[in-house]
């Protein structure tokens, strides 16, 4: 074999082994995304879903937004999921979410300003 076969060779095997590398990688990020996603929206009982549809048909708006976590924070909010979870209470991301800024909204400027300050910056990016 010559040199450019020989490199063609590697190559193709490299792309192979990449091509199955992110395979897999995908496919466990799908899996472990099906199982965040059911944690749940499948456990929720009867009534909290009897209690959801009550709000979503009540003249109460709600606004979709989209919101940039470091690591760190979502980890925070699946931690907080189990630990309801294991109470048999099973909040989505969303309320979790909702019940902090409630807890937020009984602070003072000077507590507010300083929690804030004590984030640090997220850059913002979106991932597909």
């Amino acid at each position: 074999m010559n040199e450019k076969e020989n490199f063609l060779k590697k190559t193709k095997e490299n792309t192979k082994e990449s091509y199955q590398k992110a395979k897999e990688i995908v496919k466990e990020g799908k899996e472990k995304s099906d199982e965040i996603r059911h944690s749940s929206v499948w456990q929720k009982t009867k009534e909290g879903s009897r209690k959801a549809a009550k709000i979503v048909g009540s003249h109460l708006a709600a606004i979709k937004t989209s919101i940039t976590f470091s690591n760190e924070e979502a980890e925070l909010i699946e931690n907080l999921k189990d630990k309801l979870n294991k109470k048999g209470f099973y909040p989505s991301k969303s309320e979790i979410l909702r019940a902090g800024l409630w807890s937020l909204r009984n602070k003072n400027e000077e507590e507010l300003k300083k929690t804030i300050e004590d984030l640090f910056k997220v850059k913002q990016t979106r991932i597909f």
